[in-house]
C-alpha cells in the first residue's frame, strides 16, 4: 500500500496530499478501510473527487430528502473538513512562506543598507578629494600672496621646528615667503644691479619701442634701477590709432609667442661681468596692468654663446610664463650664469585724449614732448577710498592744469604771448560746445604763434578760427623699480601654521596644494613606442612634505603625514631614515641599510629608489611592505649621496582621521558670560538660527548596525530627552521644544515641524529650524544647549631641495586648502 499510495500522492500539491493521507488513515483507523482494495478504491474516489473540482473547494452539499441519512450527513461534513483542513494548510504555508521571504528581505536589506552606508561613507571620503565643497562641511584657504595663517611667534616656533623625526631646528631654517609664494630659507641674496651701498654697477636702456616717444624725458629708465623709492622711469606714446605691429617686421630678437598688439618695448640691462641671476623683480609704473612678456638671459655681451629663455609666453613650466599686473611682479627661474638680460614688456590699454590744436601746427612736437613725458598728466593710481569717477574726475582736471602750467612755460621759452589766454578761451568754447561732458576728457589747446586768428563764433567772436578738436590715443608704461638677484637657499626648511580656524567637529582632512618644483635631466629623451613622442628623462630634486597634528605639543609620531589629494605620486620622497618603529626582520637579516617611508606603498612595481636623482636597480635594495621600509643592500650605499623614492601611496595618504584619537571629547557651549547654552534675540527672516559651532550628538545611541541581527535600529524617540550623553536642548522663552530631525540621512520633513503644536525644529549642520507656534507665541529669547568639538589643528610643512648641487633652486608653495569632514556627517 504504501508503494502505491506514493506514486499517486508525489504527483499532487502538498497541501492536498497531507490532507488526503490525514483523511485516509481516519477512515482506517476507524474501521472504514479494512483491506489494501478498499484503501485504493477509496484514495482513487478521493483522487477523481479532486480532479472534477479543479482546484475549487470539494464541498458539494448532498440534500437531504425524508429521511435523515447519517451517510450523506458525514459526506458534508467530510467534504467541508477537508476544504477546512486545506485551506488552513495553505494558509499556514502562505504565512511560513511570507515570513521566510520577509526574514529574507530584511537580512538582504540590512545588508544592502549596511552596503550603501558604507559606499556613502567611501563617497564621502572621496569626496574630499575632489575641487569642490560637497564633500566637506569646513574650509580653511591659505594664499600665500597674503599670509595670513603662518605661524610668528618665537617661542612657539621654538618647540614645533623640527624635522621629521623630532630633530629641533634653528630659526634660520624658517621658510620664507617670496613673490607670493613659501620656499626654502635663503642664505644668500645678492642684487646684481647695485652695490650695498647703493651704486648702480650696471647699464639699462631702451633698445626698442614701438610708437614715437619724447625725444627729451623728464623720467629715464635709469630712474628704474637708482634704488630710490622717489624717482621711476615712465613713457606715454601717442598715436593716432589702437597699435598691432608684429615687432618681427622692426628688430630682431629672440622672442616667440609673443602678442601682436599694443605698445612693446624691449629693456636691455647689461651686467657687470658674468653674474649669477635666479630672480627679477619689476614694479610696474602704469594706470592698467602692464605685462612682462618675455626675459631673456645671455651668456655674452654681445649674444653670442648660451642664450637662456627665463620667462616666456608658453614656457614649460607654468610658473615661468608671463604675467600681467600694476602691482611688483616677482619671477624665479634656475640660476643662470649671464652678462646681458633683456626684458620684453607690453602696454596693450590705452586712453583716449582729445587735444585743442591749431590747424597749422599738428607737426609741432615740442609742446607734444613736454606734455608726453609729465608724470602728473595721467596718475597710476587712485588716492584711498576714492571710486573710479571721483578719479576719473580728478586726472582730467588736473590733466587741465598740468597743461595750462607746461604750456606756460612754453609760452615764455618760445615767447609766444597771449598763448594762455588763447588756450583758456578754446577750453570755454569746448565746455559749452560740441562736448556734452568735458569732463571726461582731457582738453588741451596748443598755439605756438598767440592770438592774431579770430573765429567767426557768435558765442566768443574773438577766438581764433584755426583752433579744432584731435584725437590721440596714449599708451603709458615705466616701472618704479627693477632689480635683479642672484639668490642661494638651505637645502631644507620648515614652515608651522598658526592653530587653524575649523569651525566644524572636524575627525577627517584632506589636503590640496598648488606648488612649483624643479626638474633636471638624468639621462637622454626617450621616445615612447606608441605615440613616437619624446619623453624626458628627468628626476624631481624639490618636494614638501605635510604634516597636521591636533595636539598641543606634539612629540614626532604626532604629526600625522598627509599627500595632498591632486598629488597622484609620491615624487621625490627624501630618505632621512628609520622612525624604529615596526623593525622588519627581512631586512634586519639581510642587514641593509633601512629607511622608512612615509606612507604605505600599493605594490613593490610602483616604487623606484634613487641615487642622486638617477634609478637605482632593483637587485640594489629590498622592500618591507607592511613596515613602509625600504633597506639599500650595504655594497651599493653610500653615505655622500642623497637617496629619495617615487612610489604609488596608499589611499589612506590622503587622509587623516582625527576620530582615533581618544583624547578628544565634547565641549559644552557657555558663552562669554558663563551661561550654558546660546542665546539668541530672535530667529532670522528664515525662520531659524545659526549656532557658533556644529552641534555633536551621539550617534551610536542614535543609529546602530547590530551585527548579531543583520539589521539598523533607529531611535526615533523623544530626540530632546535628557536621555542623550550630548543633548541637544532648544528652548523659547524657556519652554523646551521637540526635534523632528531625521538624524538617518541629515535631512527633515518640513510636515514634522508642525507636531508639538508647531513648537518644534530641526537641527542641520549649525543650522536650528523651527516651525510655527499655533498659539501665536513669538520666536524670542532662544536658548540652545548643545555640545560641539574643538578642533585644534596646525599643519606643517618642510621644504627641500634632494641634491647637493642647484643650490639655488626652491620648490614653492603658493596656496593650500585644508577640507574637512563632521562627525555629524558619519551616517
Amino acid at each position: 500500500m504504501s508503494k502505491f499510495l506514493n506514486d499517486f500522492l508525489i504527483t499532487m500539491p502538498g497541501t492536498q496530499r497531507n490532507m488526503l493521507l490525514q483523511l485516509l488513515q481516519e477512515k482506517e483507523n476507524n474501521g472504514l478501510i479494512r483491506s489494501d482494495n478498499e484503501f485504493k478504491k477509496e484514495m482513487e474516489r478521493l483522487i477523481a473527487q479532486l480532479d472534477e473540482s479543479d482546484g475549487q473547494p470539494t464541498f458539494q452539499a448532498i440534500h437531504q430528502e425524508n429521511r435523515t441519512n447519517s451517510t450523506k450527513y458525514n459526506a458534508n461534513l467530510e467534504a467541508i473538513a477537508f476544504d477546512l483542513a486545506t485551506i488552513f494548510e495553505s494558509s499556514n504555508t502562505i504565512e511560513r512562506l511570507l515570513g521566510n521571504h520577509h526574514q529574507l528581505s530584511r537580512s538582504s536589506l540590512s545588508e544592502i543598507r549596511k552596503k550603501i552606508t558604507d559606499m556613502r561613507s567611501k563617497v564621502e571620503r572621496l569626496k574630499l578629494l575632489i575641487d569642490d565643497e560637497g564633500g566637506s562641511t569646513d574650509r580653511v584657504y591659505e594664499e600665500f600672496q597674503h599670509n595670513t595663517l603662518s605661524e610668528v611667534r618665537e617661542d612657539i616656533l621654538e618647540n614645533l621646528r623640527k624635522e621629521r623625526f623630532g630633530e629641533k631646528r634653528d630659526s634660520i631654517f624658517n621658510a620664507e615667503v617670496i613673490g607670493g609664494a613659501l620656499q626654502l630659507a635663503g642664505i644668500e641674496s645678492t642684487n646684481q644691479l647695485r652695490t650695498n651701498y647703493g651704486r648702480t654697477i650696471a647699464n639699462i636702456k631702451v633698445k626698442n619701442r614701438i610708437g614715437l616717444m619724447a625725444d627729451e624725458s623728464n623720467y629715464p629708465i635709469e630712474n628704474a634701477i637708482d634704488g630710490s623709492p622717489y624717482s621711476f622711469w615712465a613713457e606715454s606714446v601717442l598715436v593716432d590709432d589702437v597699435i598691432v605691429q608684429n615687432i618681427e617686421h622692426l628688430w630682431s630678437h629672440d622672442y616667440h609667442d609673443y602678442p601682436k598688439s599694443g605698445a612693446m618695448c624691449e629693456v636691455e640691462i647689461e651686467l657687470n661681468g658674468l653674474s649669477t641671476v635666479s630672480e627679477l623683480r619689476l614694479d610696474p609704473y602704469a594706470t592698467y596692468p602692464l605685462e612682462v612678456v618675455s626675459i631673456h638671459g645671455y651668456e655674452n655681451k654681445n649674444k653670442t654663446g648660451q642664450m637662456y629663455e627665463l620667462i616666456s609666453p608658453n614656457h614649460q613650466s607654468q610658473h615661468q610664463r608671463s604675467k600681467n599686473s600694476v602691482e611688483q611682479m616677482i619671477f624665479q627661474f634656475p640660476s643662470v650664469e649671464v652678462s646681458l638680460i633683456r626684458i620684453l614688456i607690453r602696454q596693450q590699454n590705452y586712453t583716449k585724449e582729445n587735444f585743442m590744436i591749431n590747424e597749422e601746427e599738428l607737426g609741432e612736437s615740442k609742446l607734444w614732448d613736454s606734455l608726453a613725458s609729465n608724470k602728473d598728466l595721467v596718475n597710476d593710481y587712485a588716492n584711498p577710498g576714492e571710486t573710479v569717477a571721483e578719479f576719473d574726475k580728478r586726472n582730467e582736471i588736473n590733466g587741465w592744469s598740468v597743461y595750462l602750467s607746461k604750456l606756460t612755460e612754453w609760452a615764455e621759452i618760445f615767447r609766444q604771448e597771449g598763448l594762455v589766454e588763447a588756450a583758456k578761451r578754446a577750453m570755454e568754447v569746448v565746455r559749452i560746445g560740441d562736448y556734452k561732458n568735458p569732463l571726461l576728457l582731457s582738453l588741451y589747446a596748443l598755439d605756438s604763434k598767440g592770438d592774431k586768428e579770430k573765429v567767426n563764433d557768435k558765442r566768443s567772436p574773438l577766438m581764433s578760427a584755426s583752433w579744432k578738436p584731435v584725437n590721440k590715443l596714449s599708451y603709458l608704461y615705466g616701472a618704479y623699480d627693477i632689480s635683479l638677484f642672484g639668490r642661494t637657499y638651505h637645502r631644507s626648511s620648515i614652515h608651522i601654521t598658526k592653530e587653524l580656524p575649523l569651525s566644524s567637529n572636524a575627525h577627517t582632512l584632506s589636503l590640496t596644494t598648488d606648488e612649483k618644483h624643479h626638474y633636471i635631466s638624468v639621462g637622454p629623451d626617450e621616445v615612447d613606442s606608441i605615440t613616437n613622442m619624446p619623453i624626458q628623462n628627468s628626476s624631481k630634486i624639490t618636494d614638501i612634505e605635510y604634516y597636521i597634528t591636533d595636539r598641543k605639543h606634539p612629540e614626532a609620531s604626532e604629526w600625522k603625514s598627509i599627500l595632498p589629494a591632486n598629488h597622484k605620486y609620491v615624487e621625490g620622497e627624501l630618505l632621512l631614515g628609520d622612525d624604529g618603529l615596526d623593525p622588519c626582520q627581512e631586512l634586519l637579516e639581510a642587514g641593509t641599510i633601512n629607511f622608512s617611508l612615509r606612507f604605505p606603498f600599493v605594490s613593490r612595481e610602483t616604487l623606484v629608489v634613487k641615487r642622486n636623482g638617477v634609478p637605482m636597480n632593483r637587485s640594489m635594495y629590498l622592500l618591507c611592505d607592511n613596515a613602509q621600509k625600504v633597506g639599500i643592500k650595504r655594497n651599493y650605499y653610500s653615505p655622500t649621496s642623497i637617496y629619495t623614492v617615487d612610489y604609488k601611496p596608499a589611499e589612506s595618504a590622503y587622509f587623516i582621521d582625527l576620530k582615533d584619537d581618544i583624547d578628544i571629547e565634547p565641549t559644552q557651549f557657555i558663552n562669554d558670560k558663563g551661561e550654558v547654552g546660546e542665546k539668541f534675540q530672535s530667529i532670522d527672516q528664515h525662520n531659524k538660527v545659526m549656532l557658533s559651532h556644529m552641534p555633536y550628538l551621539h550617534r551610536d545611541y542614535l543609529y546602530d548596525y547590530e551585527e548579531t541581527s543583520g539589521r539598523y535600529s533607529d531611535n526615533k524617540s523623544v530626540l530632546n530627552a535628557s536621555s542623550f550623553t550630548y543633548p541637544l536642548i532648544v528652548r523659547v522663552q524657556g519652554e523646551e521644544y521637540k526635534n523632528i530631525t531625521d538624524y538617518t540621512n541629515n535631512t527633515y520633513d518640513p510636515d514634522r515641524l508642525k507636531e508639538n503644536n508647531g513648537k518644534a525644529f530641526a537641527h542641520i549642520k549649525n543650522e536650528i529650524i523651527f516651525g510655527h507656534p499655533t498659539d501665536n507665541t513669538p520666536l524670542e529669547n532662544i536658548s540652545v544647549d548643545y555640545f560641539y568639538m574643538t578642533t585644534s589643528v596646525r599643519m606643517k610643512a618642510i621644504l627641500r631641495r634632494n641634491h647637493a648641487g642647484h643650490n639655488s633652486v626652491t620648490p614653492g608653495l603658493f596656496s593650500y586648502s585644508l577640507k574637512t569632514q563632521s562627525y555629524d556627517q558619519d551616517r
